[in-house]
């Protein structure tokens, strides 16, 4: 399991740390499980979409289950409308149901 925290805004060089240890866990694991606590979402650099995308589409089998963890308002509505393009299990939760989003990753 990976758990991914955001808080304010996705820079280039946050994708340069997170994405080769990211790559490195997917060798040595296999399928993975990621559970991403959102709890300030400002946006993010230009520079870092391509980077993103190609690691998306690289690994897109790689995991199976995502438990997003936020109360961001707009956030559940925009990974729901995506989810269907996904192989993927998504699963919304508040950020009281941290706890509920391990175990339901846990028991997947």
């Amino acid at each position: 399991m990976v758990e991914v925290l955001v808080d304010g805004k996705v820079t280039n060089a946050d994708i340069n740390s997170i994405l080769p240890q990211m790559e490195k866990f997917i060798a040595q694991q296999g399928t993975v499980k990621m559970i991403e606590i959102v709890k300030d979402f400002s946006g993010f650099e230009l520079s870092m979409l391509g980077k993103a995308i190609k690691f998306d589409i690289d690994h897109l089998k790689d995991f199976s289950h995502c438990a997003v963890v936020t109360d961001s308002g707009w956030i559940g509505p925009f990974a729901r409308a995506i989810s269907p393009f996904l192989n993927i299990q998504l699963k919304m939760f508040k950020m009281e149901q941290k706890q509920e989003a391990l175990d339901w990753l846990k028991a997947a």
